[in-house]
């Protein structure tokens, strides 16, 4: 799996300047007002998400990539005692599924189309 943690921001040029002269080697793959992403090689990216308004405690989420289906992943998971938050949803960049760690906080895995996502 690939780490991606994601920093809610409401303005998308002077954070990715910000995270870019923080990040210097790291490659830009992915650039809109929406959504931008910064790879650090195959094990993590550091990912910006536009919003308009950042509520209190909610600027990062942590995101992970992954490469299995995900119905393999949420049955290895299950197995293992970890059941997901939400189901396998569509979303505009493939699919994705939620869960819960211990404290609450939740994660969501990522499974990228590659014709609809082109930064893998």
């Amino acid at each position: 799996m690939k780490l991606v943690p994601i920093v809610y921001v409401t303005d998308m040029e002077r954070s990715l300047a910000w995270y870019r002269s923080l990040l210097p080697e790291a490659e830009l793959v992915s650039t809109s007002p929406y959504w931008s992403e910064l790879s650090l090689g195959e094990a993590a990216s550091l990912a910006l998400h536009g919003i308009e308004r950042i509520d209190p405690g909610t600027q990062v989420e942590l995101s992970l990539a992954t490469t299995r289906p995900l119905e393999q992943l949420v049955a290895d998971l299950t197995a293992a005692g970890i059941t997901p938050h939400r189901g396998i949803a569509d979303e505009a960049f493939g699919r994705s599924v939620l869960f819960r760690d211990p404290d609450g906080l939740v994660i969501q895995v990522n499974e990228h189309d590659v014709e609809l996502y082109p930064g893998d």
